[in-house]
């Protein structure tokens, strides 16, 4: 089986200075990416239904109760879907701005922070090119993603109550549509970068219904 270059999530790592919660944490984050690496090798090879959960387990060598622990399902697991968490530093961070004051910035740094792009985009893109049965799960991914950032724009926006956070779709919208072009552009080399091909892209997008 080949091996993936592709970092396991943030959200896997341990702040815990403690020396055995780092080890389990390493741990963790080689189980994440031996079942990802093997679900997607095996998906490439066979397709969504000629694989099943106690075959990706068995390239791992763990139990299907272990792989439940990283992923709710193999379509997840091949794709390398993680929980769209927003960090809470990230979250204060992003509550500690002025309203609709360059909302849409500080929006591209939260998103920025929260999702992580796949280190081989050629590799995934193939992957969903092929076997289109995934897209669902990538759908159900996003609209969750989307729902969890809506959530922290209305609150900070002011708009939370039932009805009142057309705002807060608005600048999501735009947001993650320049994502989704991110994901289809030229590779970005850390969070930061990610932040400002967003921005950027979300000015292109404004000057464009301008024009």
């Amino acid at each position: 089986m080949t091996t993936s270059t592709a970092p396991a999530p943030e959200w896997l790592a341990s702040s815990d200075p403690d020396e055995a919660a780092s080890l389990r944490a390493r741990k963790k984050q080689r189980t994440w990416q031996a079942l990802h690496e093997a679900a997607t090798t095996l998906v490439l090879e066979r397709g969504l239904a000629g694989v099943t959960v106690e075959e990706i387990c068995a390239e791992v060598d763990v139990s299907t109760r272990t792989f439940f622990n990283y992923f709710p399902s193999k379509a997840a697991a091949a794709v390398g879907l993680t929980p769209p968490v927003v960090r809470d530093d990230v979250l204060e961070r992003f509550r500690q701005g002025r309203g609709q004051a360059d909302l849409i910035g500080d929006l591209c740094e939260l998103v920025a922070h929260t999702i992580d792009l796949p280190a081989d985009r050629v590799r995934m893109k193939r992957l969903i090119d092929q076997h289109p049965e995934l897209v669902p799960t990538v759908h159900a991914w996003m609209e969750e993603l989307r729902g969890a950032i809506v959530s922290a724009v209305a609150e900070r926006t002011g708009t939370a109550e039932p009805g009142g956070d057309h705002v807060a779709y608005v600048a999501v919208a735009f947001v993650m549509s320049a994502f989704m072009v991110a994901v289809h552009g030229e590779p970005v080399v850390s969070r930061t970068a990610l932040a400002a091909a967003l921005r950027g892209t979300v000015a292109e997008m404004v000057a464009l219904a301008g024009g």
